[in-house]
């Protein structure tokens, strides 16, 4: 069976003539009759009643021309959604990001999606959690990738992959424990303590978890607030202080050497990162392609085909 066929077949049906169809579809009558004869055959069945002045279809016939409709509609749903994609698209695209997604994840995205659409360009802004939560909310961002999760009706989190956020010390610190060794968190408290800036999603997460164990004390003497992981991984290799920081980030840092990790018991400092967009914003094509590749490559992600080494 073939498309031409069940074209052939659904514009007799239409027009109740063989001439008829054959004009329409730009062929000639036996090619035509041919059509219908191989469908006929494939199907073992006989489709119509032919009579000198009409066409009309058996009970068979009829329940062919119930799919012939089906099949077809779905055929042109393909060639119009394979239009879409084939179409020279261009636009922009405001992508709002935190830091962690900005280095670990938006690269090899882009790079993915930039091979099969190159005319769109990227307008990619880095920020906090909050505020790009904030963006979305009102329509400055198209899309988002953040380590904080903020309920609201407007928002369609999808999680992309879990993190865990480490405490670092320089590497000279604590000279009697070794890397990932345990400290109670009460030894925090002789810490000097680099903070990451209000809204980030990594200060959010410690905070919350300091506060179930009534320990926000620990970070009253902190030395400073910064919102560049690497900054901050430098001060600590010069011994200005401690931080907390996504163990992802630190594997791809020059500084992973430098610097120690230690597990503060009691403290579950895991996190996800999600990709998010407001579905009540009215979208464009871009935008629904953009959307379409990031939940199938996240779907990708879920089926364990690790394709971009997220």
């Amino acid at each position: 069976m073939d498309f031409k066929q069940l074209e052939t077949f659904i514009t007799i049906v239409k027009t109740k003539s063989f001439t008829k169809a054959a004009e329409i579809l730009y062929i000639t009558q036996p090619s035509v009759t041919n059509h219908i004869q191989a469908l006929e055959t494939e199907l073992n069945t006989s489709l119509f009643v032919r009579t000198r002045r009409s066409v009309t279809l058996t009970q068979a016939g009829n329940i062919v021309y119930k799919h012939a409709l089906s099949i077809m509609a779905s055929y042109e749903e393909i060639i119009n959604d394979l239009d879409i994609y084939s179409q020279n698209i261009k636009g922009t695209l405001n992508i709002c990001v935190s830091s962690v997604p900005r280095k670990i994840i938006l690269p090899n995205l882009i790079e993915k999606f930039t091979k099969d659409f190159s005319d769109v360009t990227f307008n990619i802004s880095n920020e906090d959690s909050r505020t790009v939560i904030d963006s979305i909310l009102v329509g400055e961002t198209d899309f988002g990738i953040v380590g904080l999760k903020i309920s609201n009706p407007k928002l369609v989190y999808t999680q992309i992959m879990d993190d865990h956020i480490v405490y670092v010390v320089n590497k000279n610190s604590y000279p009697d424990l070794n890397n990932y060794s345990s400290i109670k968190l009460d030894d925090l408290k002789k810490d000097k303590i680099i903070l990451r800036e209000n809204g980030s999603g990594t200060r959010q997460i410690v905070e919350d978890e300091l506060k179930k164990h009534n320990a926000m004390d620990v970070l009253f003497d902190s030395v400073a607030t910064i919102q560049d992981t690497d900054t901050m991984l430098e001060l600590i290799t010069k011994n200005v202080g401690t931080g907390f920081i996504s163990q992802r980030m630190l594997s791809t840092s020059k500084y992973k050497n430098d610097v120690k990790i230690l597990n503060i018991k009691g403290l579950s400092l895991n996190r996800k990162f999600y990709f998010i967009y407001n579905k009540n914003l009215q979208f464009s094509n871009v935008n629904k392609i953009f959307k379409d590749f990031m939940l199938d490559e996240i779907e990708k992600l879920k089926k364990g085909l690790d394709i971009n080494n997220l």
